[in-house]
């Protein structure tokens, strides 16, 4: 599983030209499973563990001395988290100039596994929960504040 984390002032996502989910301040995480995690990824304590990772990291600037600092994280600041699947976080691009994505995760058992995990956000931190939707062709708006961008890798964090 890979999300990539991005704080921003603002982020918004459109599907057909009607917007579907929009966000203030807070995260903005392009969210993607791969073939290694396999249908049964929800099962195993990384599913969970990115999840807590997400809504845990402290990002956010504190107050007096600590406004420039990364010192609180999305609950603690009173943000709001966008999840929006990309399997293109998979992207192969080691041949010629066309990416491959045969390492994404197949979309029969990807999709439920990204709505379980817009679920287990959602029961983990106490902010709103948003999300794009699987497969459609969205238009992902966003300010990155900072900017900053993080990328989690559950095999690197979790060893699986």
């Amino acid at each position: 599983m890979r999300i990539l984390v991005q704080r921003v002032t603002e982020a918004s996502v459109n599907v057909g030209g009607r917007q579907v989910a929009a966000i203030g301040p807070g995260i903005m995480a392009l969210v993607g499973f791969g073939q290694e995690d396999g249908p049964d990824f929800h099962n195993r304590p990384a599913f969970r563990g990115m999840a807590q990772k997400l809504a845990g990291l402290r990002i956010f600037p504190g107050q007096g001395e600590l406004a420039n600092k990364f010192h609180t994280s999305l609950e603690e600041f009173g943000g709001q988290i966008l999840l929006v699947p990309q399997f293109t976080l998979y992207a192969d691009c080691r041949k010629g100039r066309r990416p491959s994505f045969t390492d994404a995760g197949n979309p029969a058992w990807a999709e439920p596994m990204f709505e379980h995990f817009v679920k287990i956000v959602d029961e983990s931190c106490s902010v709103s929960v948003s999300s794009g939707i699987f497969g459609a062709d969205m238009a992902v708006r966003l300010c990155n504040w900072g900017p900053v961008t993080i990328w989690l890798d559950s095999l690197s964090l979790f060893g699986s």
